[in-house]
């Protein structure tokens, strides 16, 4: 969008005329190429200033995981453990998808940001019903396996699963009054605005259950455990619920609130 005359003919989608202003705006044909390439690194630079502590953390929690993925993939490979083979590749999208939820955020997209999450969370719940229900598999592998339903399965093996859905589902899954909000491509200027800061606390949720479920996954490779205990039994676990401070930042942006509220 340009108040300048001299932009080519060629170049102009529109032109808006306001009589009673005397105003003209001429939209352009390169708003998509000037949002995404010069106004998003403005906003960024914004959000690595505003938030970086928190993004500090995700980083630190997600380069925690991806060693665990890495060796335990390579494993199973090694193994040919098709199964667990098929359940680390689903992690590892998960981790590019939580990378690409991030960069959403970072850059602006407050609102869509979210929407990716959703992918997490169902590969995550698609990994623990394929390890919990022998049947499942061959129901994934034949595009009959529904992730929603997953959710209700991992969910009762996790039971964070259903909290974390739950905030998504709130805020973001469905259409409701939230998807008729508007939510400016704004720089940030503070922690007080409530969509990025649910966005982050839910992306530190999703983070600790990609963190769950990749101890579930690759268990037998990898030395100590942090949320599951191995019974008797070979090859039986039992889930430990994270302690409280694992979670006490992002419950944090959660609980924020506006300045004027």
């Amino acid at each position: 969008m340009a108040k300048n005359k001299g932009v080519p003919k060629e170049d102009i989608a529109a032109i808006y005329y306001d009589d009673e202003k005397k105003e003209q705006l001429i939209f352009t044909k390169s708003q998509l190429i000037n949002q995404l390439s010069k106004i998003c690194p403005k906003i960024a630079v914004s959000f690595d200033k505003v938030y970086e502590k928190e993004f500090r953390e995700l980083s630190a929690e997600l380069s925690s995981i991806l060693p665990k993925q890495f060796i335990g993939f390579k494993e199973v490979v090694d193994e040919k453990d098709e199964l667990r083979v098929c359940c680390g590749s689903l992690l590892r999208n998960a981790s590019n998808t939580f990378m690409a939820s991030t960069d959403l955020l970072r850059n602006g997209f407050r609102f869509q940001s979210g929407i990716l999450i959703r992918s997490i969370i169902e590969m995550c719940a698609t990994v623990v019903h394929l390890l919990v229900d022998q049947k499942a598999f061959g129901d994934f592998q034949s595009d009959k396996l529904k992730s929603t339903y997953s959710v209700s399965v991992a969910d009762k093996q996790v039971p964070l699963f259903g909290k974390v859905w739950g905030l998504l589902s709130k805020f973001n899954i469905h259409v409701n009054t939230n998807h008729a909000d508007w939510y400016p491509m704004n720089e940030y200027t503070d922690k007080e605005e409530v969509p990025s800061s649910v966005i982050l606390g839910i992306l530190g949720y999703s983070l600790l259950l990609l963190d769950i479920v990749t101890e579930l996954t690759f268990f037998h490779q990898l030395g100590e455990l942090n949320y599951w205990k191995q019974l008797d039994k070979p090859g039986m676990l039992q889930f430990i619920p994270p302690a409280e401070s694992r979670t006490e930042w992002a419950k944090s942006m959660l609980d924020r609130k506006p300045k004027n509220s």
